[in-house]
């Protein structure tokens, strides 16, 4: 254990920590040299700006140099940032490049990263990646990694082109699409990442060691530095995104006609400053977004379905207070969860009447508010009457890497307890980075609810050491029994909770292995007077290979303590009592590049006082570059000593995908479930035609599949345009 005063001394060397690479972006003058975004670098500016070079591997071999040259040049205008990119390959024929789609994954592509920490705040940063087609993936990291929005889309422009030495990407970042500090001398942390597809090496121009554990590359700051950019222009002081909609929808079970809907609606941003922004929207309105995708429920508690709707993402992470969990574990407690904003627990839209949001970062403070108002609705016959919803948030950075902060939250009226008054949170929330490789993070959060008299309070601390070689984590939760976030994401209340993982990572180089991750994850939750509600210990291996295929199984120990009766379907109830059992799974993913990645899972044991068999397959198929077809099949056989307790769920889901361009594609979702007996359609035409600006059209389809045959129970055709302008 590290003693406290080693602790400030680590702290206090962070906060003099020195960043050594250094690129200055010089300035071109648009009158005489204006920027083609074409991915071909024929302008003579490129040729004054010098070259980012000599990227440094983080794997496979950490630390040493890549195995293919990258050339990276900056410039810029008064308006934007370019960025040119020349990716040399000695095998151009086995460059990667086969997804189109905005926000794609690029795992299993070639790829060329872009990182900017515009506050020099060596926490935060813009994120920007492309691949050899052109396709656009942008994110914003908060945190150092510890939050990642990939559903932000900021607006920006790039081109790629494949020739014999490889292939380049020339990018355009508009300095109105992002935030940054006024201090035009301190220059920004900047840093450029490259994979290669067929070896799987990631490669970084400031070096990212994987000693820095899952979220290495989002370590801000280790980036270099970006200078040069004093004749730039924050510009866009006003940015409008008007759109039309057009459509018409019908409910079978309500209606023999369909009904034709107009309307229209605004979302504005208002620049108050380079580093200061208030969003306005006006009759919200969310056609174009992806339905969510179903999942089965055999648990006692809520689901968590992510947020994705475009109002919502910018700055999400800021309001982000909740119990830690890693990028590839569900989602725990959150003291804000923007879906309870316009949406029932089922997902059904409550409109939106309009609202206000302010973020921005003031030298080391950042902060954030917001208030949204939502309509009157009836929806399966609950009446959701007019609500309002609003926060303030303050973070101050502390040290390098640290930082505390407090918000509050409020909805009016609240849903819980007598109804007669507001449902309050106020919480004050820690993130110390004690280490390089520990970091500690808390929160402590107090409700109000008018009827609800119990204890109302929650409270979590997380501690972590993580290395490449290995591991620990440890947690501690405690949330009241009347706790109460109206405006958050808490599946359960009433409640202790002990965690601590422990995992060993090898890297054998055998057998195509390049890290094995082996461990135990504990996990131990009790109600207030210490009694067993569930436990959890799991014990397996989950192992990396080279070329991005993944193996994992092990052994899970469930126990749970139901002290009323649990109903795991429409009429089917597990009695009171403590329950065992055991449990063997296993499954794979193979190589996402692949033409054919086939992946599966199996999971067989005991399951309350009886038995469950989980089978899923899958299959991502790409019998062209512009399309991606993929399907997914899920099945769950459950037999258990109670009436209606033998019975099976299947779950199906396929996706197709064709891109026309990077600019344009038609996406489907279709999906049957039988435990909520539907089927489920979603068909999304978007056309971008300027940077920002899109066409959507999209079709919707409800069909009820209890009897034979099916039949419809809605149906939904709809148009928008929207349309990006920066008046001045």
């Amino acid at each position: 254990m590290h003693s406290p005063a080693f602790v400030v001394l680590a702290l206090a060397a962070q906060a003099v920590e020195t960043l050594e690479l250094t690129l200055t972006a010089p300035y071109v003058e648009t009158v005489d040299e204006e920027p083609r975004i074409d991915g071909v670098f024929d302008e003579a500016f490129w040729q004054r700006a010098t070259a980012a070079t000599d990227f440094i591997q983080s794997e496979p071999q950490a630390g040493e140099p890549a195995t293919l040259k990258t050339e990276v040049r900056l410039v810029y205008t008064e308006n934007a940032l370019l960025i040119g990119a020349r990716l040399f390959d000695t095998e151009p024929e086995r460059v990667v490049g086969t997804e189109y789609r905005r926000d794609a994954p690029l795992e299993a592509e070639d790829s060329f990263e872009i990182f900017l920490d515009t506050f020099r705040d060596g926490r935060n940063a813009f994120y920007f990646a492309t691949n050899p087609v052109g396709a656009r993936l942008d994110g914003l990291m908060r945190n150092e990694g510890s939050v990642l929005n990939f559903e932000w889309d900021g607006v920006w422009d790039v081109a790629a082109v494949r020739d014999a030495s490889g292939w380049t990407a020339e990018i355009a970042i508009p300095f109105n699409t992002l935030r940054f500090s006024p201090d035009r001398a301190a220059g920004w942390g900047l840093n450029f990442g490259r994979r290669v597809a067929r070896t799987r090496e990631e490669s970084y121009w400031a070096f990212i060691s994987p000693e820095w554990g899952f979220n290495a590359k989002w370590r801000a700051s280790a980036y270099g530095q970006l200078r040069g950019l004093g004749e730039m222009s924050s510009g866009g002081r006003l940015k409008l995104k008007p759109y039309a909609l057009g459509g018409a929808q019908r409910d079978y079970e309500e209606s023999d006609t369909a009904e034709a809907t107009i309307t229209g609606g605004l979302d504005a941003k208002i620049s108050l400053s380079s580093a200061l922004n208030l969003d306005i929207t006006l009759n919200t309105d969310f056609a174009q977004v992806e339905s969510d995708q179903e999942q089965v429920n055999l648990t006692r508690f809520p689901l968590f379905f992510p947020e994705k709707r475009e109002f919502f993402l910018e700055n999400a992470g800021l309001f982000r207070i909740g119990e830690i969990t890693r990028p590839f574990e569900p989602a725990a407690t959150l003291l804000f969860f923007s879906r309870r904003i316009g949406l029932s627990e089922d997902g059904d839209e409550i409109p939106i009447i309009g609202g206000a949001r302010l973020t921005g970062k003031l030298g080391g403070t950042e902060i954030g508010a917001f208030h949204i108002v939502t309509n009157d609705a009836v929806i399966d016959d609950e009446f959701f009457p007019q609500a309002g919803y609003s926060s303030v948030r303050v973070k101050q950075d502390i040290f390098a890497r640290s930082s505390v902060g407090g918000m509050f939250l409020n909805k009016s009226p609240a849903t819980e307890g007598t109804g007669l008054g507001d449902n309050r949170l106020a919480v004050a929330d820690l993130n110390l980075a004690a280490t390089t490789n520990t970091t500690v993070n808390a929160f402590f959060a107090k409700s109000r609810t008018p009827g609800l008299e119990g204890s109302d309070h929650a409270a979590s601390v997380h501690a972590d050491w993580v290395t490449d070689a290995a591991s620990i984590y440890g947690d501690y939760v405690d949330v009241g029994d009347d706790f109460n976030s109206e405006m958050g994401f808490v599946p359960r209340t009433g409640i202790r909770k002990y965690r601590s993982q422990v995992y060993w990572s090898p890297r054998p180089q055998a057998l195509g292995m390049r890290q094995i991750f082996m461990g135990n994850n504990h996990e131990y939750i009790t109600d207030r007077e210490g009694n067993l509600q569930s436990q959890l210990n799991s014990l397996g291996p989950f192992i990396l290979f080279d070329n991005g295929s993944v193996l994992f199984g092990g052994w899970d120990y469930n126990a749970e303590g139901l002290d009323e009766p649990f109903e795991i379907r429409d009429d089917v109830e597990i009695p009171v009592g403590e329950y065992h059992f055991n449990r063997f799974n296993v499954g794979f993913n193979f190589d996402q590049s692949r033409r054919i990645a086939p992946s599966g899972f199996y999971s067989d044991g005991d399951f309350y006082n009886g038995t469950l068999r989980t089978i899923s397959v899958g299959a991502d198929t790409k019998p062209h570059n512009r399309v991606r077809l993929s399907a997914f099949y899920l099945r769950n056989d459950v037999a258990l000593p109670i009436e209606g307790g033998v019975f099976a769920t299947n779950l199906f889901i396929f996706r197709g995908i064709i891109a026309f361009s990077p600019r344009a594609f038609v996406r489907a979702l279709v999906q049957f479930n039988d435990d909520s007996q539907e089927t489920l359609a979603n068909v999304l035409f978007r056309y971008t035609y300027r940077p920002g600006s899109d066409l959507f059209i999209v079709y919707n389809e409800d069909r009820d599949t209890a009897g034979s045959p099916s039949f419809p129970k809605r149906r939904e055709l709809i148009v928008k345009l929207t349309f990006y302008a920066v008046p001045f």
